[in-house]
């Protein structure tokens, strides 16, 4: 490090005093930093597409699901909502009120079996100035129109009955595999998907 006089400290000491004054290159960069700086690019966000993608596929299911839900308030009765009410179902006999072209049904509910069983007697099978071909015909008619009801003759074992609202539906598993839904419409009555009124011998849930 240099040494210094005395002389030549005391005018080190007298400029630091001095005000500071910029030369006018200095000026001209300050002013041009403050009132004219870089403008700073604008970043635009990346649009991903595969989320976009699956947030839509989403919300048409949604939308799908709830237009079937909604459309076929039948098939609630058997669906996610529905309740399983099939002991209370356990005893009950249900008749068929109203007379009908073909059957005359009697369903019981006995443990897991479900029973129907069909007490149709036409006249067509009694009259005794008809033909034998007149009855073969109107033997094979009542056959044909017979095996296109929903409910057929026979032992189902392992029901289960489903209630959603005032809509019952008994369903078969297995072989046989089908179902019959049924509507309330009093205390102790019931009309079918087929049209066919019922009565039953108790209040089932």
């Amino acid at each position: 490090m240099k040494p210094y006089t005395d002389d030549e400290l005391t005018q080190k000491l007298e400029a630091l005093c001095e005000p500071f004054q910029p030369t006018e290159e200095q000026k001209r960069t300050m002013h041009q930093s403050v009132f004219h700086g870089k403008s700073v690019p604008h970043r635009y966000r990346k649009f991903h597409w595969k989320p976009a993608i699956i947030s839509l596929l989403l919300l048409v299911s949604i939308a799908f699901t709830v237009t079937i839900l909604i459309g076929k308030p039948i098939s609630l009765s058997s669906g996610f909502f529905a309740k399983d009410v099939t002991a209370s179902w356990e005893g009950t006999i249900m008749k068929q009120q109203d007379s009908f072209e073909v059957t005359n049904y009697y369903i019981a509910f006995d443990g897991k079996t479900m029973y129907i069983q069909n007490n149709f007697m036409g006249d067509s099978f009694m009259g005794t100035e008809q033909s034998e071909s007149e009855i073969k015909a109107a033997s094979e008619n009542y056959q044909a129109k017979l095996a296109k009801m929903k409910l057929q003759e026979g032992d189902y074992k392992n029901y289960t009955v489903k209630k959603q609202k005032d809509l019952y539906t008994i369903t078969i598993p297995g072989e046989n595999n089908f179902s019959y839904t049924l509507e309330k419409t009093a205390p102790r009555q019931y009309v079918g998907e087929d049209g066919i009124r019922y009565s039953v011998n108790n209040y089932i849930d």
